[in-house]
């Protein structure tokens, strides 16, 4: 016990002198844990968190569930063992064949049973995305994706590799942001309104942030909800970055001062004509020599955050704490 406590010390002094939260890593056993699949998105399912790949395993196409009770049992462990996800059959139309140049899933969120899922794709050198629905039987252990429903989302401009990254469920519509909405690229930026029939409902004002936004998590009871804010500088020419102004009246934290790479926290509001960032400070996460792409976002209820990499550099499910107050 006395252990923990002092470790527990440790990683909040840590926190505190650095201005930034250390990321603790999840390790994962079995197919979720493979590189190959790209992990892009991560959205509960109850009390299981989803893991959703870009590309899916073609053989055997499938998402991946951990029970919050597995991840909570972790934390409060000795860290040690690494955890195996369980296996969820995906049921799907051939996107390949249907699709040109389709590039997988991006983003996901629940509501009851029905899940709503955007997908990416790159044809003839121009960038699409598109939302689809579909039902989850978890006691079966799989999850159908409706092939009737293909909705195209329209791009705000064409950037190479960047489309529409993230969803949220908020009250009846679903909430859809772009990745890019940086003040140079797309300086009236919006999120888009989706009815859970996959009709455009509304454009909202969405406050420019440099780089790119790659998910969200849930919306919280008081419309709240924290986004992704992540920079490779290899995208500096894609993306033109402007003045960044997240961090105004806070200090860069000190691997930030560091790296040109970015990997942090920002919380949004949404209002009823607009989406507005929030009072609370940008999490900055403590980063490493090599940028990470994070692409999933989840909360843990009141403890923090839980995020994924894709594959650069490898698979890496982690934990993130709520900074000291």
């Amino acid at each position: 016990m006395k252990i923990k406590l002092l470790a527990g010390l440790i990683l909040s002094l840590q926190i505190i002198l650095a201005g930034e939260v250390l990321p603790i890593e999840i390790p994962l056993n079995g197919e979720a844990a493979e590189r190959s699949l790209e992990m892009s998105g991560l959205a509960w399912y109850g009390d299981y968190l989803i893991l959703m790949p870009q590309y899916v395993n073609k053989e055997a196409p499938r998402f991946y569930a951990l029970h919050k009770s597995q991840i909570n049992k972790w934390l409060g462990g000795d860290r040690k063992d690494a955890l195996t996800p369980e296996k969820i059959d995906l049921i799907l139309p051939d996107y390949d064949a249907s699709i040109g140049g389709y590039q997988g899933f991006e983003a996901l969120c629940f509501s009851g049973n029905k899940v709503y899922l955007v997908m990416e794709s790159k044809h003839d050198g121009v960038m699409h995305s598109y939302l689809v629905s579909g039902k989850m039987d978890f006691n079966n252990r799989n999850l159908t994706i409706d092939g009737n429903k293909l909705e195209t989302i329209p791009l705000p401009v064409n950037i190479k590799n960047m489309g529409f990254e993230s969803i949220l469920k908020y009250k009846y519509r679903l909430m859809i942001l772009f990745e890019a909405n940086g003040a140079n690229v797309y300086p009236n930026a919006t999120a888009e309104f989706y009815t859970t029939s996959l009709k455009h409902k509304a454009s909202v004002k969405f406050p420019n942030i440099e780089y790119r936004v790659t998910d969200v998590t849930g919306v919280d009871s008081r419309g709240r909800f924290w986004a992704l804010n992540y920079f490779w500088p290899g995208e500096k020419k894609r993306l033109l970055p402007g003045e960044d102004g997240i961090l105004d009246g806070y200090e860069k934290g000190v691997t930030h001062k560091q790296y040109e790479h970015v990997e942090r926290l920002v919380e949004y509001k949404i209002n009823s004509k607009e989406i507005v960032r929030t009072d609370s400070a940008p999490i900055q996460l403590v980063m490493e020599e090599k940028s990470r792409n994070w692409e999933g976002l989840a909360r843990l209820g009141k403890k923090g955050f839980l995020m994924i990499v894709d594959e650069h550099p490898r698979t890496i499910l982690a934990f993130v704490p709520f900074p000291p107050n």
